[in-house]
């Protein structure tokens, strides 16, 4: 799931585990999750309920955009972890620590029978970003999502950190929701891409579909601002004009229009529905075959 800061990304992926504040609402679609015991439509749960929090950690993790802020500064790394494993496994003190040390192994953090005790701001930031992850595969879930599990971290780390990523998908065949900003990493990482603006979907397909062959204006507009390696200073990079509108005073009709080169007088007006380009991929576009041709 790929889109500016602002866009939703992290919103949905908190709607997804039940963790939007009191006030918040789902007023249409639904959350369906296929988990150990059938059909779970996870949207009628209730957020703080028994069913809601077995799911939570045991079947759906979620690695969050900042460790330093979601992992308690007052706690050791080895006693969150622990109360964890605990949580939903039947075991004593001995023996989620005795998982715990594994985990941090697992996850290469260097010394891990004594990092274990240690606390969060005694770990480096890719450190912590390792134990998050950690403590989201405790349980061995059958979905992570990750909310730009890299953020502020140096491109050395943020490769460690993505291939553990996918050696753990493929070995604990887990499915992955990866929420990034970040298309170099879509292209190397993702199966299917979704590209959101103002909360809405506006392209879904295949990483091909969708990177190869763009057929929305905002997606275009974010892969030719993007500098290419090997291209040089010379290269030309095109921003996208205008601003973000603001949330509270939404444009009518379709909400990229304003900053849209394709834009017309029906774009003010209406939103555009879904169309599918071919098998799997989505737009919504009223000129979405005029930028596919334009080419």
């Amino acid at each position: 799931m790929v889109g500016e800061s602002g866009c939703g990304k992290s919103v949905t992926a908190n709607a997804i585990m039940q963790l939007l504040p009191d006030l918040s609402r789902i007023e249409q679609g639904s959350i369906s999750y296929w988990g150990k015991d059938g059909l779970v439509a996870l949207d009628k749960l209730k957020k703080n309920g028994t069913e809601m929090r077995k799911l939570r950690g045991e079947q759906i993790a979620m690695i969050f955009q900042d460790p330093m802020t979601a992992l308690n500064p007052v706690f050791s790394v080895g006693f969150q972890l622990n109360e964890m494993l605990k949580n939903h496994f039947p075991m004593s003190k001995r023996e989620a620590t005795k998982k715990s040390i594994a985990l941090l192994a697992d996850m290469g953090v260097p010394a891990p029978d004594q990092r274990v005790f240690e606390y969060p701001h005694q770990y480096s930031g890719g450190m912590r970003q390792r134990a998050m992850i950690a403590m989201a595969m405790a349980c061995e879930p059958k979905v992570l999502i990750a909310d730009e599990p890299t953020t502020a971290l140096d491109v050395t780390i943020q490769a460690q950190i993505f291939e553990l990523m996918n050696t753990l998908k493929v070995d604990k065949d887990m499915a992955m929701m990866l929420i990034t900003h970040d298309m170099g990493v879509v292209a190397e990482m993702a199966d299917d891409v979704a590209v959101m603006y103002m909360g809405l979907i506006v392209e879904s397909g295949t990483a091909l579909q969708v990177l190869g062959d763009p057929t929305h204006p905002y997606t275009s507009a974010l892969l030719e601002s993007i500098p290419i390696l090997g291209k040089g200073k010379n290269q030309k990079l095109e921003p996208i004009k205008g601003t973000t509108p603001d949330p509270y005073n939404r444009p009518v009709g379709c909400q990229f229009a304003p900053r849209c080169t394709y834009a017309m007088q029906r774009c003010h007006e209406e939103m555009p529905p879904e169309h599918f380009t071919e098998e799997g991929h989505m737009v919504r576009c009223f000129k979405y075959e005029e930028l596919k041709h334009g080419k």
